[in-house]
C-alpha cells in the first residue's frame, strides 16, 4: 500500500497519465457515456495524493525535520512563481463567482487548466531516468492515438462519422467532411499540438541516445501534425525541424556540418519530387499556412472586445470567465487565443506572474540548452500555439507543458548547487 502511495515508485501514476487518458478517449468509440475528462481529473487527484504522501510520509520527514529544511532551501524563483500562479488561479474563483459566473465554470476550468500543474512538481523532483521514461510513454500515447486517427481517416467507417457528428466535431456525417483534417478521437487541435510536443520529446532521444529510432519518431510526429491540418501545428512543426537541426549540428555537434548541407539538398530534392507527384496536396498545405496571419487578424476582434469589457483590469474576470464553459453567460468569449484569454481572466497581476515565470524558464533553459533542449522547445511551441488556440485549457496539453517547466527548474537548482559546491572548495 505504501509503495502505491509513493509517486516515485513503479506505481507512480504520473508516468501513465497520458496512456490512461488516451485509452479513455479511445473507449469513447465504444460508448460516449465514458468521460475522459473525469478519468483525467481523478488521475490528477490521485497524483496529488501520491505526491503529498511521498513528500511527508514517504520521506519520513516532519515540519521540524532537518530534511524538510534542506528541501525548502532548494526552492528557487521558478518554484515560488509556479506556486503563486497556482494559488492565484485558485483564489480567482472568488471574483469569478462575484462577477456573475457559476462556480461550475471556474471549477471546470480549474480541473482542466490548473490542476495539471502537479506535473511541474513531478518534473521538478524526479530522477533523470524517470524523465526519459515519462517522455517515452508520452510519445507512445500520442502515436497510438495518431495511428488510430490515420486508420479511421483512411477507412472512414460510418460509426466513426456518426461518432464525430454526435460530438459536433463535423457538420455532416460523411467522409468528405471528416477528411478536411484528421480528428482521431481527441480533435485536430490536440492532435496537432501533441504531435509537435512528441516531436520534441523524440528529439531528446535523437540527441541523447538512440539517433535512428529518435529520427523515425520525430518524422512520425511531423506526419501526424500535418495530418491534423492545424495551421499553427504545421508552422511550429516546421520550426521544430529547424530547431532540431540547429541542435544536432551547432549545439551538440553530433554530425559534421557538411552533412547539414547534404540534408538541405536532400530536403530540397524531396520537396521538388512532392511537387511533381502531389502538387495539389502541397498547394493545400501552402494555402493553409499563408492564411495564418489572416486568421490571427480575424480573432483579434474577439480579443479586443473581451479586454475592453474586463470587470477588473488588475484582477481579471477570474479563471474560466471568458472560456467555452461561459458560453451563453458572457458576451465576450475568447474562443481562440489562449494568451489573450489568460490576460482577460487573470488581469495584470496574474498575467505578470505567468509571464515572469515563462521568462525565467527560458532564461534558465536557453542558458543550459544542452540539458534543456526538449523542454525549451515544448514551452516555446505551447506559447506559440496559444496565440491562436486555447491550448492551456486542455487536460491533455497542459501536463506536458508544466512538466517541461518543472524539468527546467530542476536543472537550474541542480546546476546552482554544483556551482555553490565548486565555489566552496
Amino acid at each position: 500500500m505504501r509503495d502505491f502511495l509513493n509517486y516515485k515508485s513503479k506505481y507512480g501514476l504520473y508516468a501513465w497519465y497520458y496512456i490512461l487518458v488516451i485509452l479513455g478517449y479511445i473507449l469513447t468509440l465504444v460508448s460516449l457515456s465514458i468521460r475522459p475528462g473525469v478519468i483525467a481529473t481523478l488521475l490528477l487527484l490521485l497524483i496529488y495524493l501520491q505526491s503529498a504522501v511521498t513528500l511527508v510520509a514517504g520521506n519520513g520527514i516532519s515540519v521540524g525535520d532537518e530534511k524538510l529544511k534542506e528541501k525548502l532551501t532548494l526552492l528557487n524563483s521558478l518554484d515560488i512563481l509556479a506556486s503563486l500562479y497556482f494559488i492565484y488561479n485558485l483564489l480567482s474563483g472568488l471574483w469569478c463567482v462575484r462577477f456573475g459566473m457559476p462556480v461550475s465554470v471556474w471549477l471546470g476550468e480549474f480541473s482542466t487548466g490548473i490542476l495539471p500543474m502537479i506535473f511541474y512538481f513531478v518534473g521538478r523532483t524526479i530522477a533523470e531516468s524517470e524523465i526519459d521514461s515519462f517522455y517515452r510513454k508520452f510519445i507512445i500515447a500520442v502515436y497510438i492515438v495518431g495511428a488510430i486517427g490515420v486508420v479511421l481517416f483512411v477507412t472512414a467507417p460510418q460509426f466513426y462519422l456518426d461518432y464525430l457528428f454526435n460530438l459536433s466535431l463535423i457538420s455532416k456525417a460523411d467522409a468528405g467532411t471528416m477528411r478536411v483534417r484528421m480528428l482521431s478521437v481527441i480533435g485536430s487541435i490536440l492532435m496537432g499540438y501533441l504531435s509537435v510536443a512528441a516531436m520534441l520529446a523524440s528529439a531528446r532521444i535523437v540527441l541523447e541516445s538512440e539517433g535512428k529510432k529518435g529520427k523515425i519518431l520525430l518524422f512520425l510526429g511531423l506526419f501526424f501534425a500535418f495530418m491534423s491540418n492545424q495551421r499553427s501545428a504545421m508552422v511550429v512543426a516546421l520550426m521544430v525541424l529547424v530547431y532540431v537541426n540547429y541542435l544536432v549540428f551547432f549545439i551538440y555537434k553530433l554530425l559534421p556540418k557538411k552533412i547539414f548541407a547534404i540534408e538541405i539538398g536532400a530536403l530540397g530534392a524531396g520537396f521538388v519530387l512532392l511537387c511533381i507527384v502531389g502538387f495539389r496536396a502541397i498547394m493545400k498545405v501552402y494555402y493553409r499556412l499563408v492564411s495564418l496571419p489572416g486568421a490571427i487578424g480575424q480573432r483579434s476582434d474577439q480579443w479586443v472586445g473581451a479586454i475592453n469589457n474586463m470587470s477588473n483590469l488588475w484582477l481579471g474576470n477570474g479563471l474560466g470567465a471568458n472560456g467555452h464553459r461561459a458560453n451563453g453567460i458572457t458576451l465576450h468569449l475568447v474562443a481562440d487565443g489562449g494568451l489573450a484569454k489568460l490576460f482577460v481572466e487573470m488581469g495584470i497581476i496574474g498575467t505578470a506572474i505567468f509571464v515572469y515565470l515563462m521568462i525565467l524558464s527560458f532564461k534558465y533553459g536557453v542558458k543550459n540548452l544542452r540539458l534543456c533542449a526538449a523542454e525549451v522547445g515544448i514551452i516555446a511551441v505551447t506559447l506559440l500555439q496559444s496565440v491562436g488556440s486555447n491550448i492551456l485549457e486542455y487536460q491533455l496539453a497542459t501536463p506536458i507543458f508544466w512538466f517541461a517547466v518543472g524539468v527546467i527548474a530542476a536543472k537550474a537548482v541542480s546546476l546552482s548547487n554544483e556551482a555553490a559546491k565548486e565555489g566552496g572548495r
